[in-house]
């Protein structure tokens, strides 16, 4: 048996090959360890997305609850009925029930909410707030409406809704044998428009 003796030449591209092929094998596996590494990133990140959506509370359900959920992070579904047009900082969203909403604080992440999203569901993740309104509050506040009123400053329709709200708050607080009206609202976190 004949023994081919290389040359040093043939030698160095034997080892260059070599060290090509093994350089090949370590560029390919690391492109395949970086693309499992997006596509599980992409994968968590829709999980939590839908997992954020999917554990979000109607807001009859947070408005029901809120006494006992001030000043803890949640996240809220709702119907966006209102944005503010003039500084986009506040939106107002619904649940099934129309005459039940919530005001949620631009935020976070949250620069403003778009014009564009009312008539949209949006879940909405913050913290729940609330603002106490006192009796002595409500009663310079029936004051000044009915000052108004008897100026003629506002329209009788806006001067009626006011006392109808004052009086819709008195009753709550009676009813919840209370001294003050909560009025809750969210300092919003971050947002994302429900399909």
């Amino acid at each position: 048996m004949q023994v081919a003796r290389l040359n040093w030449v043939q030698i160095v591209l034997l080892k260059t090959t070599i060290k090509t092929t093994n350089m090949q094998k370590l560029v390919l596996m690391a492109l395949v360890v970086l693309s499992a590494a997006c596509q599980t990133k992409t994968k968590t990140n829709n999980a939590e997305k839908n997992e954020a959506t999917t554990k979000a509370m109607a807001v009859e359900q947070l408005l029901a609850n809120a006494e006992t959920m001030i000043d803890t992070e949640i996240t809220i579904q709702g119907h966006v009925t209102h944005t503010c047009k003039h500084s986009g900082k506040r939106c107002f969203i619904v649940g099934e029930n129309p005459e039940l909403s919530i005001r949620i604080e631009a935020g976070g992440q949250i620069q403003g909410f778009n014009r564009e999203l009312t008539g949209n569901t949006i879940a909405v993740r913050g913290v729940l707030k609330e603002r106490r309104l006192s009796e002595e509050y409500i009663a310079q506040w029936e004051e000044k409406v009915k000052l108004k009123e008897d100026k003629e400053d506002g329209t009788a329709e806006t001067c009626a809704a006011e006392m109808s709200n004052i009086s819709n708050m008195r009753q709550w607080m009676e009813a919840n044998n209370k001294n003050y009206y909560s009025i809750f609202y969210v300092n919003g976190v971050s947002y994302e428009v429900v399909d």
